[in-house]
């Protein structure tokens, strides 16, 4: 038994060990393979041998002791669980005889976690699993977890979305409180509107709808008339705000979810499907609230004047783009029209064309690339996918949104109305030293004012009008900041505008909504207070996360539809390029697939992968963006959710 003077001895020895250690604190990174990292808070990086790592997760908040390893790389030895964020997860469950686990889908957690019998709910092998942790491997490096919900087998109908939908934790179902009060407004669609002394009756104008042939949730109508010196462009947007308020439960949620996830197969709607796509869809023939924009627009494309008005509108037609696009260009097969539509749309088609051109002198246009409808069977699963090029009659519905959207924010800023603008601040502030090398190499000049709107806009213009400039174009767009929501005006410098605020999608984006409740407020010579700080971070990560979602699932789904074309060869572009190969999206159908060019057996191989520039030389052969290829898939990764290929039809690089 050791006396008082030696446990004082000891006690001052762990002092002074722990005085001489570099401690720090930071959030652990995982990796593909077993170790990880620690990003600490002062900016450094510490490897986490596989030991340690199998402590914790990716996320948790820890404190550090910090030395060097052999490699003269910093290493971490965890000292403190300060916090982990993993709490609840889905994966997969496995069944390895005795012993039972969970694999976890969660971002660089590469190792499974234990269910002890009384917390696996009846689960069987490979039945996908939502899970709590019970137990953190912090103490003992041994994890534990329960199943809360089986969420389904493989082989069940929409089993995917419904994994997808439980990974994001996207809002799918309503409340009863929420259900009475949509079942009140498909009764009355304007209980709760005070404004109904405002309304004017446009029921007379012949608004006309045009969208894909199974879209429900309409939520724009436009018309035009062929003026002296130029054109009237009415455009009619859904006002779901005469029934919903913000503070109302539909509201509340609507602010909570954010947006409508479409998601292949059935969308998770921001309101619910009996009022998006019938109370409040501009459906044909049924009188409809709306908001209604009226812009003046001349000759050169320029708007003169924009007005907003509160009103009653009937939609005159359901037009599909492919009706439009046949009659605007002189199809003589087009189905007959109504005389005072078919004037509208030759309009409508002049104001496109006239709007397209003033953006092409004043702001920005980006190149027409195709799009790709998933055609989705009963089971959840992708049977077709159809590419459709742009045409005509997208063009025109393109046109009058952009420039509504562009004179809303404007009139939101003129006015001094709380509300929520779209922006893009151009380059990312860490790559602009780079971006600045490239321009300096290319053009022997960094033009001026490049992080402002002008500068910004004169530099993209030049880029898209010199040919062989194109690929510094297409690698200073890899540098670029993406779009973002804020209460306050800013520029959108991927546009061009100076300001811009949505308000023509109000059934599918809260911030259109907003937006209405806001105009509307203003119209009554009232106002309305901005979201709460707290509410425009929900916001922001939820329109995040949506996007996230479909992404995943629609590789998910893609993944399992080009199982059956192994071996088959494709016409692709390449549309990324890394260190180890390209990524080529196929031409046909829109799938991206991966190329794998580097070869780590081959000792003889020459490869150069140049981060500036974002090219690829293999053996002499230089791989840029763009570049058109053929590529044969030899297989589907399916935990990796990426379908693989090579050079070539016949299977070779």
């Amino acid at each position: 038994m050791l006396n008082s003077n030696a446990l004082e001895q000891l006690s001052q020895l762990k002092q002074e060990i722990r005085a001489n250690k570099d401690f720090a604190q930071g959030l652990v990174r995982g990796s593909k393979g077993r170790f990880g990292f620690v990003v600490l808070d002062d900016e450094r990086e510490a490897f986490l041998n596989p030991e340690q790592m199998q402590k914790v997760f990716p996320g948790d908040r820890v404190e550090v002791s910090i030395t060097k390893n052999e490699k003269d790389q910093l290493e971490a030895t965890l000292e403190k669980l300060i916090s982990s964020e993993l709490s609840e997860f889905v994966g997969s469950y496995l069944d390895r005889g005795k012993a039972h686990f969970v694999v976890p889908d969660v971002h660089m957690l590469s190792r499974w976690i234990f269910l002890a019998p009384k917390n696996r709910a009846g689960a069987k092998g490979g039945d996908y699993i939502r899970c709590k942790i019970t137990r953190h491997p912090f103490q003992d490096g041994k994890g534990q977890a329960k199943v809360i919900e089986i969420i389904g087998k493989p082989n069940d109908d929409f089993v995917e979305r419904k994994y997808i939908v439980s990974k994001f934790q996207l809002p799918d179902q309503w409340t009863d409180t929420q259900q009475q009060q949509a079942s009140a407004l498909q009764q009355d669609a304007t209980p709760n509107d005070d404004v109904a002394h405002l309304r004017q009756d446009l029921t007379h104008l012949p608004f006309v709808t045009i969208d894909a042939a199974t879209t429900k949730d309409m939520d724009d109508a436009i018309y035009a008339e062929s003026k002296e010196n130029g054109w009237q462009l009415y455009v009619a947007i859904a006002d779901p705000s005469a029934g919903i308020a913000l503070d109302s439960p539909l509201g509340q949620e609507a602010i909570k979810r954010a947006q409508t996830v479409y998601l292949p197969g059935k969308s998770a709607p921001m309101i619910p499907h009996e009022l998006a796509n019938g109370s409040y869809s501009l459906v044909e023939g049924e009188q409809r609230p709306a908001l209604v924009s009226t812009l003046k627009i001349g000759t050169d494309g320029g708007v003169e004047t924009f007005s907003l008005a509160i009103a009653w509108v009937k939609s005159a037609a359901k037009l599909t783009y492919e009706q439009v696009s046949e009659y605007v260009d002189g199809d003589i097969n087009t189905a007959p029209l109504d005389e005072n539509v078919r004037n509208s749309l030759a309009a409508l088609n002049a104001v496109s064309k006239a709007r397209f051109a003033y953006r092409e002198q004043n702001a920005l246009v980006m190149e027409d690339r195709p799009d790709y409808d998933y055609k989705v069977d009963e089971l959840g699963k992708i049977v077709d996918i159809v590419k459709t090029n742009r045409n005509s009659a997208q063009r025109i519905v393109e046109e009058a949104m952009l420039v509504t959207n562009n004179s809303a924010g404007a009139y939101l800023n003129q006015h001094s109305i709380a509300g929520l603008y779209s922006s893009h601040a151009g380059f990312k502030p860490d790559r602009l030293s780079q971006v600045n090398k490239l321009l300096e190499e290319d053009l022997g000049e960094i033009p001026e004012g490049i992080t402002e709107l002008k500068g910004y806009v004169a530099l993209i213009q030049k880029l898209q009008t010199t040919p062989e400039l194109s690929g510094l174009l297409t690698v200073l767009k890899r540098q670029l900041r993406p779009s973002e929501l804020s209460a306050e005006p800013a520029p959108h410098l991927g546009l061009g505008f100076e300001t811009y605020a949505t308000i023509t999608s109000p059934i599918r984006r809260i911030n259109d909504l907003y937006n209405h409740i806001a105009l509307k407020h203003h119209l009554q010579n009232s106002s309305v207070s901005n979201l709460a700080e707290e509410q425009l971070a929900n916001v922001k990560e939820q329109l995040s996360t949506g996007r996230m979602a479909c992404r995943q699932l629609e590789q998910w789904l893609v993944c399992q539809y080009m199982q059956q074309f192994v071996g088959q060869s494709f016409a692709g572009i390449v549309a990324m390029i890394n260190s180890q190969g390209v990524g080529v999206r196929l031409s046909d159908n829109g799938v991206d697939t991966f190329v794998q060019l580097r070869d780590r057996k081959n000792k003889e191989q020459k490869i150069e992968f140049s981060p500036e520039r974002l090219t690829l030389v293999v053996d002499g052969k230089q791989f840029n963006f763009d570049d058109e290829v053929t590529v044969t898939i030899t297989g589907v990764d399916q935990e990796r959710r990426q379908v693989l290929a090579t050079l070539g039809n016949d299977g070779a690089a």
